[in-house]
């Protein structure tokens, strides 16, 4: 693959930054003359020897005598040569008192302020604010939240640790996506994920192939999840997330912050003696958590018969409505006689025990004028699947250059390649080695059906369903296979006209190539002729900015004042060519050629999106913040007459406590309150015109365009507007030994984009309009102590939590409800309708008569419910969410735990429907001695009162696949997410490991138990979909437990 970043010099930089750890000052104080001494010194953190820019230096005896340290850290200052004290203070720190009296060469630390109000976290843009001017509720998390208990994708390691963040990790494997949601639901039918920054750069999260819930018409053969954008980060590279929930944390983003932002800064190089080494390695083991628990009394058969020869046993073959099981001998679906007997390992089976392997390894470097940092990573996963893996290895580099006092070059660049092999398809039973894996005749063991296929590598039939794949024939025969190679890279410039103003340039490009192909051989039963799929993707994103930062503290009187003003110029391109086809001429040659039949599809769209931004940070004696922000983007999918919004937002923070007296129990207390307007949901490239596609084989040679598609076009559509008001506060306790921040926000959305049928006379079908309303209302909270901190023990806990109330409070004027997906033979749908929250499950109850009589289908022996209308049976998001984690620490010993659960959504369970159709779940036990007694009336109204016989008894209950009321659950859960015991090895008294800077080890678990679930057989979290239709599971990949060994080992 080909890449290259696109560089370009323009003049900026980094605006000042501070992190949370000591700072030491080293100094060097000699007299000037008789009357003033000359100090001169550097900070620096203590921690990676990164110069610190903007600490203040102030005399004791005149707070005018004072400087800030300049990009290296350097300061030089004149005091009198009485003065006996100067004063370093830094956002974040805690303020210091020097004496200079002391001896030359010092080192001072400077402790991170306790006070929550006096830390810094990084904002929109990379804007680096204290807590006390945030206007908003913003989370930061450290990289050590991710570097022990390591997950794939890291989104995944975000469940149930951040207030309002709806996390969900879906049944589709290790190397699938994610699904990530802040603050509720706020499109119909557009994105709904937030937005990702990494190292300043916006990259993209493309989900390249969202499985199919449905099995109608369009489903794809192949139907398997190929990962998201989010995949690309390394733990052990990250250095902060920080999460902007609210719409003025994330209103300078514009058109692309509607949902939230997530900041990602990486680690960099430091100045330090020596090249400083850092090695992780963790290797974690995962087996399903899930085992289902059906019945073992009654064995594989019909009417309650075992078979008697082959033809019976391969017709029984999934299903388990046979005789009682008795031990004795039985023909299988493969001729042989085998004990009538429970298969009760039936999954632990045919699942392996799957594996990670991750290694990195960092250097990092420097000195004042040039610091750097570059790893190498290297993750191996081995699916449970068997014959599923993926590969990923990483290369990241970061590099700072001081060339002056007042010109600095900053690059980050980062590598991915990345290979699957046999992502695991889902859904539906046709090449889904879950589905039978699960629906075997419970008197069968899987094993008998290895390898799958005979000796002419034809596919051995195990029921009489031939969609239905025999489960080792997936993995041995039907094979997938892609690639991904990603290059993301930034490159920021800063020069400094004076300390209090500076000009910053970045550009950077986020660029992916993907290549997917995978095909079904004609030896599978279900498709003779064989079939192929294949995707080659080339997705770029390219972001140009440029800022100019002022600061002046004390401007006038009381008021200080940072304000910015900046341009940025964002395009993307997504360019694809699919394809699919059948009939394979030769046998075991899996290649295009070898297809008799082919069809191309070239998805491709490019946009552009121009903009100028502008913020403005006022405060009143550190005590009154008042925050203004406004963006202007123009966008090239839009009319050139429509093209261009404005996003504003103002917010205002008070420090009650600096200007009110509290009671001595009272820390601190802060209030604040926020508006702004984001947008979202930009109408797709050349939607807003008539686009023509090439037509398949042309006519009579010649080559052929069509309508794309077959809506009219709406030069007037615009992106959704999202309007956000928030109020919140926090309050810190005795001595910050407790904390609380507190939010409620109200976020509307408007002109959202909702497709709506049209007239057939305008010759279209359809029309997009902007006239979708939804509405967000919720509250968050997140509760954290130092229960304990004394010197040789401390316990750190904390208790977040969250409820959002989503409304859909508009379509359009001929729509009140639209279907957002359908499961598997339209058992249940997904809508959303007005006036009800977002992506509600439909189905059907039994219906009942005036009298609240139960209406069955009565035929001949025996009966099945009547299915009644449709109807709201559930919502497939959870409006609750909590979390909860606890750290001890005890010397050298660690121990923390992380306890989540989401509470008020629905699932339907397809695992479960299917179950009781094959006779599996304990639901079919009832009648199975003595027939099934049912009293009601028939669909003529005529009562009824029988006896369904035990041969009759599965009509009945495969009929409950039309009552879908009786498998959609309450999904709510606790679960034990995580578990992390550490050790850090003493080594000052290892011989030996004396020359090391540090050696931890840790166990390590995830997903551990379940305690508490009301979703039979399957886990809760078991949806397959990273999109926005929520709510089913069928046949994905286990859900899996994971445990193992981490190791960090510092030279």
């Amino acid at each position: 693959m080909k890449t290259k970043l696109i560089s370009l010099a323009l003049i900026g930089g980094m605006i000042f930054s501070a992190n949370a750890k000591e700072v030491a000052i080293k100094m060097h104080v000699f007299q000037q003359n008789s009357n003033q001494i000359e100090i001169t010194g550097q900070v620096i953190g203590q921690d990676d020897g990164m110069p610190i820019a903007g600490a203040t230096i102030y005399a004791k005896s005149s707070t005018k005598i004072a400087t800030i340290t300049d990009e290296t850290g350097k300061f030089r200052l004149n005091v009198p040569e009485n003065e006996k004290q100067i004063v370093i203070s830094y956002m974040g720190y805690g303020t210091l008192e020097f004496n200079l009296n002391q001896k030359t060469n010092l080192v001072i630390s400077l402790k991170p302020a306790e006070n929550v109000l006096d830390q810094v976290l990084v904002t929109a843009l990379g804007v680096k604010k204290s807590t006390k001017a945030v206007a908003y509720a913003v989370t930061e998390l450290k990289g050590t939240e991710f570097t022990k208990a390591k997950e794939t994708n890291i989104a995944n390691a975000l469940v149930g640790k951040i207030a309002g963040v709806n996390v969900s990790s879906t049944a589709t494997g290790p190397n699938g996506s994610s699904r990530v949601v802040i603050r509720g639901n706020g499109s119909l039918n557009g994105n709904n994920q937030p937005m990702y920054v990494v190292n300043d750069l916006p990259i993209d999260n493309t989900q390249l192939n969202l499985p199919g819930i449905g099995n109608g018409p369009g489903s794809t053969r192949i139907n398997v999840d190929r990962g998201d954008g989010t995949s690309v980060i390394n733990p052990d590279d990250i250095k902060t997330i920080t999460v902007l929930k609210g719409g003025t944390a994330a209103a300078l983003y514009g058109a692309n912050a509607a949902n939230g932002v997530i900041l990602i800064q990486t680690k960099r190089g430091a100045a330090q003696k020596g090249i400083g080494v850092d090695y992780n390695t963790s290797f974690t083991f995962e087996t399903p958590s899930i085992f289902p628990d059906w019945q073992y009394e009654y064995g594989s058969g019909s009417n309650g018969k075992k078979p008697i020869n082959q033809s019976e046993a391969i017709a029984a073959g999934r299903w388990s409505w046979g005789a009682k099981m008795d031990g004795s001998d039985v023909v299988q679906f493969d001729g042989v006689a085998r004990p009538y007997s429970p298969q009760k390992n039936n999954i632990k089976n045919f699942y392996e025990t799957g594996t990670t392997f991750i290694n990195s390894i960092a250097l990092s470097g420097g000195n004042e004028k040039a610091a750097g940092r570059l790893s190498f990573s290297n993750t191996d996963n081995q699916s449970v699947v068997p014959n599923s893996d993926f590969n990923r290895k990483s290369v990241n580099i970061a590099g700072n250059v001081n060339m002056t006092d007042w010109l600095k070059f900053d690059v980050v660049a980062q590598y991915n390649n990345e290979k699957s092999n046999n992502r695991v398809t889902v859904s539906d039973a046709e090449a889904n080695p879950n589905w039978g894996t699960y629906m075997i005749a419970n008197t069968v063991d899987i094993r008998n059906l290895a390898p799958g296929y005979d000796e002419n590598g034809v596919e051995e039939a195990w029921n009489p369903v031939a969609v239905a794949t025999n489960p080792y024939f997936v993995v041995n025969k039907i094979k997938n296979k892609d690639t991904k190679n990603r290059f993301i890279g930034m490159l920021n410039v800063k020069l400094n006209f004076t300390p209090e103003l500076f000009l910053q340039g970045r550009i950077g490009q986020d660029y992916t190539d993907y290549d997917f192909f995978g095909y079904i051989p004609k030896t599978t039963l279900n498709n003779p002729v064989g079939y192929a799929q294949g995707q080659k993707a080339k997705l770029s994103n390219l972001n140009t900015e440029a800022i100019l930062n002022y600061t002046k503290k004390n401007i006038y009187g009381n008021f200080s004042l940072n304000a910015l003003a900046g341009v940025n110029s964002r395009t993307t391109l997504r360019d694809e060519t699919r394809f699919e086809g059948s009939n394979f001429v030769l046998d075991d040659f899996y290649a295009l050629s070898n297809l008799s039949t082919l069809t191309y599809t070239y998805p491709y769209g490019k946009t552009k999106t121009n903009s100028v931004y502008g913020a403005v940070d006022l405060d009143y004696k550190n005590v009154v913040f008042l925050n203004f922000t406004g963006r202007q983007d123009w966008f090239s999918t839009l009319s050139k007459d429509n093209n261009t919004v404005f996003y504003p937002s103002v917010g205002t923070s008070i420090i009650l406590s600096d200007i009110v007296k509290m009671p001595e129990f009272v820390s601190f207390a802060k209030l604040r309150t926020s508006w702004a307007q984001v947008g979202g949901a930009t109408p797709d490239p050349y939607a807003l015109n008539q686009s023509y596609s090439m037509i398949q084989g042309g006519h009579n040679g010649q080559q052929l365009q069509g309508p794309t598609s077959s809506r009219v076009p709406n030069s007037t559509l615009s992106p959704l507007t999202s309007t956000t008001f928030e109020v919140g506060t926090d309050l810190g306790f005795f001595n910050n030994r407790l904390n609380l921040d507190f939010a409620w926000y109200n976020r509307a959305t408007t002109n959202d984009i909702v497709e709506t049928t049209i007239s057939n006379a305008s010759g279209a079908n359809t029309a997009l309009l902007n006239l979708g309303k939804m509405r967000n209302k919720g509250v968050e909270f997140l509760l954290s102590g130092k229960i304990i901190n004394s010197e040789n023990f401390s316990w750190d806990a904390s208790f977040n939590g969250s409820y959002n109330e989503n409304t859909v409070e508009a379509l359009t004027d001929q729509l009140s409800s639209i279907t957002m997906a359908t499961s598997v033979n339209g058992y249940v749908t997904i809508t959303s309708d007005v006036g009800r929250p977002y992506s509600i499950i439909k189905g059907y109850r039994p219906r009942k008569d005036a009298n609240g009589n139960t209406v069955y289908n009565v035929s001949g022996g025996s009966a099945t419910i009547a299915q009644g209308p449709l109807e709201e049976l559930g919502q497939g998001v959870h409006p609750w969410g909590a979390g909860i984690s606890n750290e001890f620490k005890y010397k050298n010993i660690s121990f923390s735990f992380l306890i989540d659960g989401k509470f008020g959504g629905s699932l339907y369970s397809g695992t479960d429907l299917y179950g009781t159709r094959m006779g599996l779940t304990k639901l079919t036990l009832e009648g199975r001695e003595s027939g099934l007694p049912i009293k009601g009336v028939d669909t003529n109204g005529n009562p009824v009162d029988m006896v369904i016989a035990p041969e009759n008894l599965r009509t009945y209950y495969d009929g409950l696949r039309n009552i879908s009321s009786t498998f959609v659950y309450d999904a709510s859960f606790i679960k034990l997410r995580q578990i992390i015991l550490g050790y850090q090895l003493p080594i000052e008294k290892i011989k030996g490991l004396s020359k090391l800077q540090g050696a931890s080890i840790s166990f390590v678990a995830r997903n551990l138990f379940i305690l508490y679930k009301k979703t039979p057989n399957v886990d809760p979290e078991s949806v397959f979909s990273a999109g926005n239709a929520q709510g089913v599971e069928q046949f994905g990949v286990p859900k899996t437990r994971s445990f193992g060994l981490s190791l960090n080992v510092k030279f």
